[in-house]
């Protein structure tokens, strides 16, 4: 049976090169939904329940932080995972509180965002460190 995942990031390009990944190490097993902000993709969650969300921490309007929990509220079987740039360092408390299950800095994604995706598919955790 097909797993899905809502990928919410305001970069149509940072979506593409996440999609590209996912379907190059787990290809029909995937199901795809996306959305280019925080507000888009609580409602897409909403709507469809997605296995597992991955959203970018700063999105415009409501933020990845805030989604996650929402999301994380509206859809508990829906296991979060963030995606960033910054340094989550400092809000790595907050984000955990927010319901995220698991972390991935966007510079090593390809290291770490596959097996992130499979970690959270199985129920685990999976915060990857910062470099």
């Amino acid at each position: 049976m097909p797993r899905s995942i809502l990928l919410a990031d305001d970069s149509a390009v940072a979506r593409r090169v996440i999609r590209n990944l996912v379907t190059d190490r787990l290809g029909d097993t995937i199901t795809y939904d996306e959305a280019a902000g925080g507000l888009e993709a609580l409602d897409k969650a909403i709507a469809s329940k997605p296995d597992v969300a991955v959203l970018d921490i700063a999105m415009p309007g409501l933020n990845g932080v805030e989604a996650a929990r929402c999301i994380s509220e509206q859809c508990p079987e829906t296991a979060v995972l963030t995606i960033s740039y910054y340094d989550v360092k400092p809000i790595l408390p907050r984000i955990r509180q927010a319901g995220v299950r698991g972390f991935v800095p966007k510079a090593s994604m390809a290291f770490h965002l596959i097996p992130a995706i499979e970690a959270l598919l199985e129920g685990k955790t999976y915060f990857a460190s910062q470099t």
